[in-house]
C-alpha cells in the first residue's frame, strides 16, 4: 500500500514504508534530523510517543557513530598527513583558546544545549563535534548527546503540536 499525507494542500505519496522507519530514517539526516522527522511524523498519523520514540533513536544512531569514528579517523588522517596534522593542531588549539574558558565554566551544558535548541546548524551531529574538539571522552559525550536529543524532541513536540491545534481552531 503506497501512504498518502497532506503536504500544503498536495497530496504525496510515498513508496511501500512503514511510516515509523521513514521517521526513522529522517531522524538521521544531519542538521535537519529531528526538525524534519518530528513533523514528517505528525504528517504521517503516528502518535507523538512513537515519533518521539524513532526520531530520538534516528537522530542518536549518526551521532553515536560519528563519536566513535571521528578520534580514531582524525588521529589516522594525521599521521599519515602533515596537512592534516597541522590543520588538526591549529583547529584544537584556536577552539580550546578562545572557548576554554566558558567550556570549563558551563561544560556539558553548553554541549546539550546546542542539541536541544532546535535552530539551524544544531543538532546531534554538530554537539558531538564541539564534545570532540573539547576532548570530553566518549561515554560522557554520549549522555550529553541522549539528554540534549530528549530535550529537542521534547520542544519541538511541544511547538508542533501547540502550532497544530491553534491552525485547528480556525478549520
Amino acid at each position: 500500500a503506497v501512504h498518502m499525507f497532506t503536504f500544503h494542500q498536495k497530496k504525496v505519496r510515498l513508496p511501500i514504508m512503514i511510516p515509523e522507519l521513514i521517521v526513522l530514517f529522517t531522524a538521521m539526516i544531519p542538521l535537519l534530523d529531528l526538525k524534519l522527522a518530528i513533523p514528517l511524523g505528525h504528517q504521517l498519523g503516528l502518535s507523538s510517543a512513537t515519533t518521539f520514540l524513532f526520531g530520538s533513536i534516528g537522530a542518536l544512531l549518526p551521532a553515536s557513530v560519528f563519536l566513535a569514528l571521528i578520534g580514531p579517523v582524525s588521529e589516522y588522517s594525521r599521521k599519515k598527513s602533515k596537512y592534516f596534522d597541522t590543520f588538526f593542531k591549529n583547529l584544537f588549539k584556536q577552539t580550546r583558546k578562545s572557548h576554554s574558558k566558558n567550556f570549563k565554566r558551563y561544560g556539558g551544558l553548553l554541549i546539550i544545549l546546542l542539541i536541544a535548541i532546535p535552530l539551524p546548524g544544531t543538532g546531534s551531529i554538530t554537539g558531538s563535534l564541539v564534545a570532540f574538539l573539547f576532548g570530553v571522552d566518549y561515554w560522557k559525550a554520549f549522555s550529553m548527546v541522549c539528554l540534549g536529543i530528549v530535550c529537542s524532541a521534547m520542544l519541538i513536540i511541544a511547538g508542533f503540536e501547540s502550532i497544530f491545534a491553534i491552525l485547528d481552531l480556525f478549520t
